[in-house]
């Protein structure tokens, strides 16, 4: 079997010295499928979010020069300072150095220092709003969700490419079946051509006989270019699935087709409810409603928090260095505490208003989900199990329809019937052996679905969502 096709569309032929087995497809979708690897950029989307929301603790360094020059007061002032802040209990820490030289009017008498300047260091400290979480803290919250969230798309997307590669390569080699059906019973009928050419001219069957056999055999060449187009069709199509190490499609060779399809195996009831176990446990798409609930908790905990009055703890300590005269001491302690409340909170409290609907909405959207998850299992199961029947029942066909012919056949060599009621026969058990081909694509097809419903191409599992304090 060759595919004609193949000489136009200049792809990169498979080595056909070795069957293309399933796990070869699935290994090069995970290692060259073009979407795959695109899916793949979203977990680098989101540690770049990630490195944003660090951003926001990143140290700040300020330096400022001031000078007054050719007025009544003429100085020169240096700041530096440095400031951290930190998720713990959202502490804010400074310190820095400044130095003013000159002289200055009695009120900015402060910005006079000693000639080794003023050392500073001290903290800031929320005592009621943003203590336990702030805008920095529930960004960098959200953004660590955010990797779960992405790891648990990239899952999602990928059991549906590998479900789709697997359906793909059993409708290949589905297409092969029934082109290798389609030759037997091509050879069939020109194999007894001769035998029928000869009958005829030593006068023991009728020319009719002769010329309904070659209506047979063009018959059947026309049901082989049918079947060549369907094998040519599934080879492009298991292409886009199967690529080299450069990533280009490659067009398997007929010779790399299985000699057929692996035994099937029965499914039972009584997997079912493990099944569904497995499933919820697995299926990414709910740990991503849980990881996008999360999140939303995140934003209703800081709406709650921005409803608390905004009370915090300044303490600073400076220290001068040098000789000179100052009006301050050479070491000062300083504490404040600021007091600031919206007297509305309109803002806060929209916020958590439109947080605490859409928290309403992750557990509706939970809770259908882990009732779609289990009516998708129960229903690949019993997919599973309609398609392993009919399998059986078209095998037992195939038989049936075989014994017919064999006896139409002896019955023809007798004497007792015709050319035509063989060919009949013939065609019948054709049909069924498509039937066949058919019934047992469908019953790994329907395999993928179900090995989709209970997600079982994520090895290891998923890692559950961090739970955010």
């Amino acid at each position: 079997m060759t595919l004609r096709l193949a000489a136009i569309l200049l792809p990169v032929f498979a080595n056909a010295q070795q069957t293309l087995r399933l796990e070869d497809v699935l290994e090069s979708v995970n290692r060259n499928y073009p979407p795959l690897l695109a899916i793949l950029r979203d977990l680098d989307i989101a540690r770049g979010d990630m490195r944003t929301a660090l951003g926001r603790f990143d140290t700040v360094l300020r330096l400022r020069f001031d000078a007054e020059e050719f007025g009544f007061y003429d100085n020169e002032r240096v700041d530096f300072g440095i400031e951290q802040a930190t998720p713990f209990l959202g502490t804010t820490y400074f310190a820095g150095w400044r130095r003013g030289e000159g002289n200055f009017a009695s009120y900015d008498g402060k910005l006079e220092t000693r000639s080794l300047g003023e050392l500073r260091g001290g903290f800031r400290l929320p005592l009621f709003r943003d203590r336990a979480i702030d805008s920095r803290r529930a960004d960098l919250r959200k953004a660590d969700l955010g990797i779960d969230s992405a790891r648990l798309s990239i899952d999602q997307q990928k059991i549906v490419i590998l479900q789709l590669a697997t359906q793909r390569y059993w409708s290949w080699v589905a297409a092969g079946q029934r082109l290798q059906v389609a030759e037997a019973l091509l050879k069939i009928a020109t194999d007894r051509d001769a035998f029928l050419r000869e009958s005829v001219r030593l006068g023991q069957l009728p020319q009719i006989e002769v010329t309904d056999n070659e209506r047979a055999i063009l018959q059947r060449r026309s049901q082989i270019v049918e079947a060549e187009r369907g094998l040519q069709q599934a080879t492009i199509e298991l292409s886009l699935f199967y690529r080299d190490s450069a990533g280009r499609p490659v067009l398997a060779q007929a010779s790399q087709l299985p000699a057929g399809f692996p035994p099937m195996e029965a499914m039972t009831e009584s997997r079912l409810q493990e099944d569904i176990e497995t499933a919820l446990r697995r299926r990414p798409e709910l740990q991503r409603l849980v990881v996008q609930r999360a999140q939303t908790q995140v934003d209703a905990d800081l709406a709650r928090n921005q409803l608390l009055p905004n009370v915090d703890l300044l303490m600073s300590f400076t220290a001068e260095g040098g000789s000179g005269t100052v009006k301050r001491g050479p070491r000062e302690l300083k504490a404040s505490v600021v007091f600031d409340l919206p007297f509305q909170r309109r803002q806060a409290a929209g916020r958590l208003q439109a947080a605490e609907a859409r928290l309403s909405q992750f557990d509706l959207r939970q809770q259908f989900a882990r009732e779609q998850i289990t009516a998708e299992v129960q229903d690949a199961v019993s997919a599973v199990q309609a398609a392993y029947r009919r399998a059986l029942l078209i095998a037992e066909e195939v038989k049936v329809a075989r014994r017919l012919q064999e006896l139409e056949k002896d019955r023809f060599d007798l004497g007792d019937s015709t050319l035509f009621l063989v060919n009949l026969r013939e065609q019948a058990t054709f049909e069924a052996a498509v039937r066949e081909v058919a019934a047992q694509s469908d019953y790994f097809r329907s395999l993928a679905l179900y090995e989709l419903a209970i997600a079982s191409a994520l090895s290891p599992q998923p890692q559950p969502p961090k739970k955010t304090p």
